[in-house]
């Protein structure tokens, strides 16, 4: 746990982050600029890295021994708040009504309305919001603006405790930055645009390359831009790469956009591959053109094969990320996404688990405003409205390929394998043979990738949940594996 410098005040700050998805908590840095810029006491601890069960009260004091008067619980996505809000069910037993219990992120409001632990949501774009909800006063002329203030990462772990990139049969340290806020698409299965509703704010170039050069300096040689859509300004994502790349030459770099944005911008892909881009996340999703409707994606699957080219063409690999299980998948969709992975050499830029998510509708989705598609209610253990596949044996098939997804990411089958065992346990669910393939080519595992398979909009597996304490540390934690 690390603590911040002690000044006057009663205020005490616990901030607690749980996950956000390999990196190190951008969350927790963004925190401690803006407490420690209003003279706030705090301490931090990513529980990713320190593991702590908070099922004693000594879990939770600061340094100096004393207990925090409030207990911040990042809430970036799906996975963090299944295991924060365990953490807050803990704190609220241990402390009673003696300690303020907030949530904060992207997914604050879901937290709340989970669980009675949380006294309130706030949204960390804000931190006026931030500094009013631990009851201290903002100061009109307080430098910090009515947007994030830049993130300090001194206090956090160092990136060797994190993610790291596989690449050219060696592996390199990962550090983590944002060049925008928000979104400005509103894709239905996304929680970005139930907060964003299409906005994005661009964080200045000046304050994200002082960042990488902070992370350069702290031993990271490949930079993830985490943005929702890195192509959100695609003006200011190309002055930033161009700087950094004249600063830092020898760093590497991915990013995630959208399908429709490859295809928009597909003149700007040589030089990024040039100032050192080495693979490109996109949310295929599906390559069923009515799934892809009724998501709002944007994109056909003709698109997606055209993308594929315009980024193949320059050495670009891709990673999709993909939602196979909906409540418009059918059989012949499922079965077309798989051949479709094989047809355009996609084995080796998958990880298993994308073949095994299903479709988490948080709260508020904007898939609720679907009226051809029947929801179920709100469950708060689930953190989603609950939904059934058109046929059965789709629910059945996802318990069998999430179970080969975990053995995969525990190591006992590689990845090129378990995919190809998943094609055959969907064809042998549907009484079917699987056509021949050739086996894939040895190249294809050595694409680019990071150590890390991410989990945002997706139920965690229960072997993530063991990796990051919530079997262990977090004993008790409910595990479900439905309405991912």
């Amino acid at each position: 746990m690390t603590t911040g410098s002690p000044q006057s005040g009663k205020i005490r700050v616990l901030a607690v982050t749980t996950y956000e998805l390999g990196h190190q908590p951008l969350v927790l840095a963004r925190l401690a600029s803006t407490l420690g810029s209003a003279g706030i006491q705090f301490a931090f601890c990513d529980n990713s890295v320190e593991r702590r069960s908070f099922s004693r009260r000594e879990d939770f004091l600061l340094q100096d021994g004393e207990p925090p008067t409030d207990l911040i619980i990042s809430v970036p996505m799906h996975t963090a708040t299944k295991l924060g809000r365990e953490i807050a069910v803990r704190a609220r037993g241990i402390f009673g009504d003696s300690i303020r219990i907030i949530a904060v992120g992207l997914y604050s409001k879901v937290a709340l309305a989970s669980s009675r632990s949380f006294d309130a949501a706030v949204f960390l774009d804000d931190p006026k919001s931030i500094i009013e909800s631990l009851g201290a006063t903002w100061h009109q002329d307080s430098h910090l603006s009515s947007s994030s203030s830049a993130p300090d990462r001194s206090m956090l772990p160092g990136l060797g405790n994190y993610a790291y990139l596989i690449a050219d049969g060696g592996k390199k340290l990962v550090g983590y930055v944002e060049t925008t806020i928000g979104c400005a698409h509103m894709c239905k299965h996304c929680p970005v645009p139930v907060v964003f509703k299409g906005r994005f704010r661009a964080v200045s170039a000046s304050e994200v390359l002082t960042q990488i050069d902070q992370l350069h300096s702290a031993g990271a040689r490949h930079i993830t831009f985490g943005d929702p859509d890195f192509l959100n300004g695609p003006a200011h994502a190309l002055r930033i790469v161009r700087s950094m790349h004249a600063a830092h030459p020898e760093l590497t770099f991915d990013a995630t956009v959208k399908v429709e944005h490859i295809l928009e911008y597909r003149g700007i892909w040589h030089e990024l591959r040039a100032l050192g881009l080495s693979f490109v996340v996109s949310a295929f999703e599906h390559t069923s053109d009515d799934v892809l409707h009724h998501l709002a994606k944007g994109h056909t699957r003709a698109d997606i094969v055209e993308a594929l080219s315009i980024l193949r063409e320059q050495d670009i690999d891709v990673r999709p990320s993909l939602i196979p299980f909906t409540p418009w998948t059918s059989k012949s969709d499922l079965l077309d996404l798989f051949e479709f992975i094989y047809d355009h050499d996609l084995v080796g830029s998958i990880d298993p688990v994308q073949l095994s998510i299903r479709l988490l509708v948080p709260l508020e989705s904007l898939l609720l405003d679907d009226i051809s598609t029947e929801f179920g209610q709100w469950n708060p253990e689930l953190l989603s409205y609950q939904w059934t596949s058109s046929d059965p044996g789709l629910d059945d098939l996802h318990e069998a390929l999430t179970s080969i997804a975990e053995d995969a990411a525990a190591g006992i089958v590689n990845n090129i394998n378990a995919i190809s065992l998943m094609r055959e346990a969907a064809y042998r669910s549907f009484n079917l043979s699987p056509p021949l393939r050739p086996e894939p080519s040895k190249s294809c595992e050595c694409r680019p990738k990071l150590s890390e398979s991410w989990f945002c909009c997706a139920e965690p597996t229960k072997l993530l949940l063991d990796s990051l304490g919530g079997n262990n540390s977090l004993e008790g934690l409910t595990l479900r594996d439905t309405d991912s």
